[in-house]
């Protein structure tokens, strides 16, 4: 996976964008990184992925959250 951002939620948290591929169709993985023991970022459960050609409809989506 190509990340395409990242910030930090706080000092062991993190959330990152991700595009990459899975069984022949293009996804989009937003998801939480925690830090660990190693002080490396590790994915966890807490994320969301789906196929890249719903990004339209997730953009319109995150675009009436933000006007409300």
């Amino acid at each position: 996976m190509r990340v395409v951002d990242e910030f930090l939620i706080s000092d062991n948290t993190k959330l990152r964008l991700q595009v990459g591929e899975f069984r022949g169709s293009e996804r989009i993985d937003l998801r939480q990184y925690i830090k660990g023991a190693d002080d490396e970022f590790s994915p966890t459960k807490k994320g969301i992925n789906f196929n890249a050609e719903w990004l339209p409809d997730f953009i319109k989506m995150v675009k009436k959250l933000e006007n409300e």
